[in-house]
């Protein structure tokens, strides 16, 4: 080892020892404090050499020559410890990570090879930086599954684990046989709820990209930049995982299509406060298996939802109910597309795409994708096209029994917040901002002159099933309450109320005990609770429910069939 060197050893004395350590077992540290041990009990009459000899015999593993310096043994991937030199390996290639490029010391793209070698005592990963062997690699001469002799390679410790290097003086001998009772490793395609128990470990895994995310900078606590970027994948079972791409893996999203199928090799599982994602290794690799967004496709639009803001920014999007060759799906298009079809009255007739099925099952715009109004059809669309067109977006579902998306519950009022209350946020970044001494400071872009002010209630259904904690923003919270978000400021400031709320006490008492349904995105909650932030609400008709209910008893009495998640 290199700190040996501290106590005065040679190198060639330091690769005797190292030879005596791998054949006896032990470690070179282990080997060395045996040779100081002998030359203070002798007192000098032995040198290094001379003590290092004794305890080759004394460990009965023969003296050491120099000629058998030149030729060393085997060494079982077991005996292998950081500072080994020259050291001769044998085992078969159980898994192949292949070329991989890489930025060196001086910036340029350069490129190594990694796979994992085992033997009957174990396995260690090996990395190739020697060109000529890369390029072996890289022809299929040396592959997965194949038994090869490595000599000339030194011993590190690579992520707390001991690795094989091997440089321009080492080299690789493909051998005809051996090692039958090791199988190469099973490259298994795992399904997202397969990875909670595979926490820290590197796998591969294939799925549909719902959505890409930007790639962006952060600076390191060194004070240097590294780049991230993201995106998510939904496996065949429908279950969504968030992909962390860092460093120069971020770029792997250049090019990529949402819809897109695509397979991840050896991606490493973590779990951050109970949320998986899937990051990035030096061996990940990404392939498209299937390009996203088929050829454009042609529907007629039947209904439109209110143009819809989400965020502190406001990013609009818009909803629409398309039959698509008898089928109706629920579209979702944002920014200028939202912008232009809200200004279009249906019926009428589009063509779309590339488009791809987020984690609610709507049928989303990708951001590449284009849109075209064929026809404009001179029809009236019917007023039961609405109820529809909910019923479509909207899954009525017992709250007890609901899972994550766009629901539709209906429950009894049973709490309600004592404030309605005003939130500033930042007009760029959108973070939460502090107003003090008449000025406003966000905690990303500093003090700002202008903030954006957001509304919000909160109240509590229950439908005996369980309960939901109902969220409504902005013109829901205003038509709840029956002030606009301005109402409301001008309203607290008279009051005094430094935090912009005002009380509810007016409100609250028409609501509370009544029936009501509400539409939004529900998110089940560790505390049992559901939390549905709300796109709509209305109170219960007995009449409309009535019917509804005699439906579906009809459906599941006199038709023989279970209408499943529908509380009627």
């Amino acid at each position: 080892m290199e700190t040996s060197r501290d106590d005065g050893f040679d190198e060639e004395f330091m690769e005797k020892v190292r030879l005596v350590a791998s054949k006896a077992g032990l470690t070179v540290e282990e080997v060395l404090e045996r040779v100081k041990r002998y030359v203070e009990e002798m007192k000098g009459l032995v040198k290094p050499d001379g003590a290092l000899s004794l305890i080759a015999v004394e460990l009965d593993v023969g003296q050491v020559s120099r000629d058998e310096q030149a030729h060393y043994p085997t060494i079982k991937i077991s005996k292998l410890v950081p500072g080994m030199r020259k050291a001769t390996v044998q085992g078969k290639i159980v898994r192949m990570y292949g070329v991989l490029s890489y930025v060196n010391r001086s910036g340029e793209p350069s490129e190594r090879a990694e796979f994992k070698l085992a033997d009957e005592t174990g396995h260690i990963d090996v990395i190739v930086w020697s060109k000529s062997l890369v390029d072996r690699i890289r022809s299929g001469e040396i592959g997965e599954g194949d038994v090869i002799k490595v000599t000339n390679a030194r011993v590190t410790e690579r992520f707390g684990r001991v690795a094989l290097h091997l440089d321009s003086g080492s080299d690789i001998e493909v051998l005809p046989s051996g090692y039958e009772d090791l199988p190469v490793e099973e490259r298994r395609i795992l399904k997202v709820k397969e990875l909670y128990e595979k926490e820290g470990d590197v796998v591969d895994f294939r799925g549909t990209i719902v959505r890409i995310y930007p790639v962006s900078e952060f600076t390191r606590s060194d004070g240097s930049i590294g780049r991230r970027g993201s995106l998510l994948l939904r496996d065949e079972e429908g279950d969504i995982v968030r992909v962390v791409l860092w460093g120069d893996k971020a770029s792997l999203t250049d090019g990529l299509i949402e819809g897109s199928t695509v397979a991840l090799t050896d991606v490493r599982v973590v779990l951050r406060d109970d949320s998986l994602e899937l990051h990035s290794t030096p061996r990940t690799k990404l392939d498209v298996l299937k390009e996203g967004g088929s050829g454009p496709i042609e529907g007629v639009v039947l209904f439109k939802f209110p143009l819809e803001e989400i965020g502190a920014r406001g990013k609009k999007f818009l909803d629409l109910l398309v039959e698509i060759d008898g089928s109706l799906e629920i579209l979702r298009v944002w920014g200028d597309w939202a912008d232009l079809l809200s200004e279009e009255d249906p019926p009428f007739k589009l063509r779309f795409g590339p488009v791809y099925i987020d984690n609610d099952g709507l049928m989303v715009l990708s951001r590449s994708g284009t849109i075209e109004i064929v026809e404009k059809i001179a029809s009236h669309v019917p007023p039961k096209l609405e109820k529809v067109a909910k019923k479509v977006k909207y899954r009525r579902m017992w709250i007890g029994e609901s899972s994550d998306g766009l629901r539709e519950f209906r429950g009894t009022v049973i709490s309600f917040s004592d404030t309605a209350r005003v939130t500033w946020h930042c007009p760029n970044c959108g973070a939460r901002v502090e107003f003090e001494y008449g000025r406003f400071h966000c905690p990303n872009c500093g003090e700002i002159e202008r903030a954006t002010p957001l509304l919000y209630l909160t109240f509590t259904i229950d439908d005996g099933t369980g309960i939901a904690r109902v969220v409504a923003f902005r013109d829901r919270a205003e038509r709840i309450l029956g002030m606009s978000t301005e109402d409301v400021i001008k309203a607290a400031d008279e009051l005094g109320e430094p935090s912009h709320s005002v009380p509810t006490d007016e409100v609250a008492g028409k609501m509370m005990g009544r029936e009501v349904i509400v539409r939004g995105r529900a998110t089940y909650l560790e505390s049992g609770a559901v939390r549905l932030v709300l796109d709509e609400m209305e109170y219960v008709d007995p009449v409309d429910e009535s019917r509804e209910l005699i439906k579906e008893i009809r459906r599941v009495w006199l038709g023989g069939g279970e209408i499943e998640g529908n509380n009627g």
